[in-house]
C-alpha cells in the first residue's frame, strides 16, 4: 500500500510509504486532501524529485482498465464500470418532455426545429460520449496522483467477419450472409423457409415475426444469430409463457 503525494502547488509526487506520511502528518509537515485514494499534500517545500512513471490503459465499452508502474512496481491500478443506462434516461427525458409541452398551458413557439447540436460535424451520440469522456477522466485522476511521463492505451480491433469465416478477404467483405437480401428480417425468413420454427406450419397462421431471442431489454442483438421466424400464434404464446426456446443458435428447438 502506498500514499500518494502531492506539493505545495498540487503537482504531484512520488508516492511515499504510509510510515513516512504518518509522520509528516504528526510533524504538522503535510496534511490530508483525500481520502480514498488516500491523498497528502506537503505544506514545505520539496525538491520535486520525480521518477519516471509509465501509466496503461484498457479501453473498453463497459470496463476500463487502468494502472500505473514505475521501476517495475505497481503504483496505481482501478477498474472504471462504465454508465449503461444513458439510453434509457433520455427516453424518459424525451417522455416526460413530450408530456410537457402537451399540456394545454400558455403558447409555446415551435422547437422542432432548432436541434443544431444533432446536425454538428463530428458529433458523438450521448451514450458514447459519456463513455468517451470517463476515459478522460480516469487519465486526468491518474495524472493528478503521479507524475505520469507516459501513457501506453489498448486499442481493440477486431474484424467480426474473419472471425467467422477465416478465409474471407477483398471482395469477399462484400458478400456475406445478407448480401442480396433487403435487410436482416428478409434474410431470417427465407433462412428459416418462411416457416414457422416452432409449430412448422401446424398453426396455418400465415403472419410471421422474427421474434429476439435475447430480448433487446437484456442487451440481445439484432445479429441473425440472435432472430428467428414465428408465427404471430406461437409468437403470443411464447410471450405469454406457453413454451421456451432452448439453445442460442439460429436454428432453435422449442420446449
Amino acid at each position: 500500500m502506498l500514499v500518494f503525494v502531492i506539493n505545495q502547488n498540487k503537482k504531484p509526487l512520488m508516492p511515499c510509504k504510509p510510515s513516512k506520511a504518518r509522520k509528516l502528518l504528526q510533524a504538522g509537515k503535510a496534511k490530508v486532501v483525500r481520502n480514498t485514494p488516500f491523498t497528502i499534500k506537503l505544506l514545505f517545500g520539496s525538491s520535486g524529485y520525480t521518477q519516471p512513471v509509465i501509466a496503461g490503459m484498457d479501453t473498453g465499452s463497459k470496463v476500463v482498465g487502468c494502472a500505473a508502474i514505475a521501476n517495475g512496481k505497481v503504483l496505481y491500478q482501478s477498474e472504471i464500470y462504465l454508465r449503461e443506462n444513458v439510453s434509457k434516461k433520455m427516453e424518459q427525458r424525451k417522455m416526460y418532455r413530450r408530456t410537457r409541452r402537451g399540456r394545454n398551458t400558455r403558447y409555446r413557439p415551435a422547437r422542432f426545429d432548432n436541434r443544431g447540436n444533432s446536425r454538428r460535424e463530428g458529433r458523438l451520440a450521448p451514450s458514447i460520449r459519456s463513455k468517451l469522456e470517463a476515459h478522460f477522466r480516469e487519465k486526468m485522476f491518474v495524472e493528478s496522483l503521479l507524475p505520469v511521463t507516459g501513457w501506453k492505451v489498448e486499442l481493440a480491433s477486431f474484424d467480426i467477419h474473419k472471425i467467422t469465416n477465416s478465409e474471407v478477404s477483398g471482395v469477399g467483405y462484400q458478400e456475406g450472409d445478407l448480401k442480396g437480401f433487403y435487410n436482416v428480417k428478409a434474410y431470417v425468413l427465407d433462412r428459416d423457409g418462411y416457416t414457422c420454427q416452432h409449430c412448422r406450419g401446424k398453426s396455418k397462421d400465415s403472419r410471421l415475426h422474427c421474434h429476439h431471442i435475447v430480448f433487446r431489454s437484456n442487451h440481445g442483438s439484432d445479429a441473425p444469430e440472435n432472430l428467428i421466424t414465428l408465427c404471430e400464434t406461437c409468437h403470443k404464446a411464447l410471450h405469454n409463457g406457453e413454451f421456451k426456446l432452448s439453445g442460442s443458435k439460429s436454428k432453435q428447438t422449442c420446449n
